[in-house]
């Protein structure tokens, strides 16, 4: 098989969908690997060592799509990179299609394609794909929180763990998977006070083993997110329901209630955020203010560290490429329900309700097209 990395054209996006390592394991496995010059710069990975790798270089993405099926990005592509799609290719990505570009699903619909949410595959409880770099998210997430706070970010001048007779700051994180566990765990590192809510106390257990009884654990009723964000210094919002927009637990009556200075961080903006006030922001300006609170709303956050991040997202996804490139799309999908989960539109047809839901029209199940 032939797969194709280009390079991102999305502004601040540094992070390239496969890095050299991965190449060389495909390469081994017998495929070709068409990556697109200066695809892994940013991430500091030249041309060179994708060569040294096996791979061969494009000098533009219409020549790596001419020479492949399977097309690799990060980010959600560009309208003018959705006419790489004609032939009816394999597109895997971040796609984000249940809330995201109607002209993507459009596209895919349009041109027999098929797209693959690298966000929705699934390994029974675990979005393999994905958690890596939620969990790098949420560690930024903190990092950049506490720079925020500082006076060269812009903030009161604080610190998270505050010192001997300063009281640490409250950190407030809404939303109990990996991307919160995460977050929460980097605030306690740093020594803030942290609290975690979520609807659903398996996730709070889980949370509370993990990291101990100085991490206050509640459940996200009205009254105790509206306490909790009242009294927060840094609130995390890293609300998810996959396949579906995030829902908005935040209301600008919320937000009013927080002091000045304080921040709110939207981990779930990639998702369109769970704020009333949410809006995406970029790295180069990543902070604005709305009723009266610091918002931090960077929907590609591991973007901050590319090459970590691209390195994690090859490891999770190399398993799945080579099963794709061994077996052919069809097999694939039928031999591993995980990587099925992504699939949103199967050789120009919806499968995805969600998406269908979205976009209008009727999904046909995945199982039915296969057979």
């Amino acid at each position: 098989m032939e797969l194709g990395v280009l390079r991102e054209t999305l502004r601040d996006e540094r992070r390239v969908g496969l890095t050299p390592d991965a190449v060389r394991a495909l390469v081994a496995d017998g495929h070709e690997v068409v990556v697109e010059t200066r695809a892994g710069r940013a991430s500091g990975f030249d041309d060179n060592e994708y060569r040294a790798a096996g791979a061969e270089i494009a000098f533009s993405a219409n020549e790596v799509a001419a020479n492949t099926s399977v097309l690799l990005k990060v980010r959600t592509p560009t309208p003018e990179e959705l006419e790489l799609l004609a032939g009816g290719r394999v597109l895997l990505g971040f796609l984000h299609m249940a809330h995201g570009s109607e002209q993507l699903v459009q596209a895919l619909v349009d041109t027999g394609s098929t797209g693959i949410s690298l966000e929705l595959v699934q390994e029974g409880p675990t979005r393999s794909v994905i958690e890596p770099l939620s969990q790098i998210g949420g560690r930024i997430a903190v990092s950049l929180a506490q720079y925020a706070l500082t006076v060269g970010g812009g903030g009161p001048g604080t610190l998270l763990g505050g010192w001997v007779g300063v009281p640490a700051q409250r950190v407030v994180v809404i939303g109990a998977g990996v991307a919160g566990r995460a977050a929460a765990q980097e605030a306690m590192n740093l020594a803030a006070q942290v609290t975690v809510l979520d609807i659903d106390p398996r996730p709070l257990h889980l949370t509370a083993t993990k990291l101990g009884k100085h991490c206050v654990t509640a459940i996200a009723s009205p009254y105790n997110i509206a306490s909790a964000v009242e009294a927060a210094d840094v609130v995390i919002g890293a609300v998810a329901r996959p396949g579906l927009p995030a829902p908005r637990v935040l209301t600008r009556q919320h937000l009013r209630t927080m002091h000045p200075g304080s921040l709110f961080v939207d981990l779930s903006i990639d998702e369109g955020g769970c704020a009333e006030t949410s809006r995406p922001s970029t790295l180069e300006d990543p902070i604005y203010v709305d009723e009266g609170v610091r918002h931090m709303c960077v929907p590609n956050l591991p973007a901050v560290v590319p090459r970590t991040a691209s390195q994690a997202l090859s490891i999770a996804m190399l398993p799945y490429l080579r099963l794709l490139a061994r077996r052919g799309l069809d097999r694939a999908l039928r031999d591993s329900p995980g990587l099925a989960q992504g699939v949103g539109v199967y050789r120009g047809q919806l499968t995805s309700r969600h998406v269908a839901q979205f976009h209008g029209g009727e999904a046909t199940p995945l199982e039915e097209l296969l057979r």
